[in-house]
């Protein structure tokens, strides 16, 4: 008996494709409440000319409002990384049935 060879179509390697670029929006959208936290704080001038921009940069100083975002931005990555894993489950379980022996 020789190994089983799998067959990839274009579909899948389209599915394949789809579910890494969501997995790493996910990944970046997970990092980005540390980057925004270091953009706002890491200098006082910088700090000082973020907050005294236009909406919603002028909310940018309060703790309310970087919590909000930081929770929002936690929820989006983690509804990517579950598209994201889901679709490249999808991409396993048609591989699985595409094995031809």
């Amino acid at each position: 008996m020789h190994g089983a060879q799998v067959q990839i179509t274009v579909g899948t390697l389209l599915l394949d494709l789809v579910a890494s670029v969501f997995l790493g929006l996910g990944l970046i959208a997970a990092a980005s409440p540390l980057a925004l936290y270091w953009w706002i704080h890491g200098d006082y001038d910088r700090y000082i000319w973020i907050i005294s921009g236009p909406f919603p940069f002028s909310h940018f100083g309060g703790g309310p409002f970087q919590a909000a975002m930081g929770i929002g931005l936690l929820a989006l990555a983690a509804l990517l990384l579950g598209i994201g894993v889901a679709l490249k489950w999808l991409v396993v379980r048609r591989q699985d049935a595409e094995i031809v022996l």
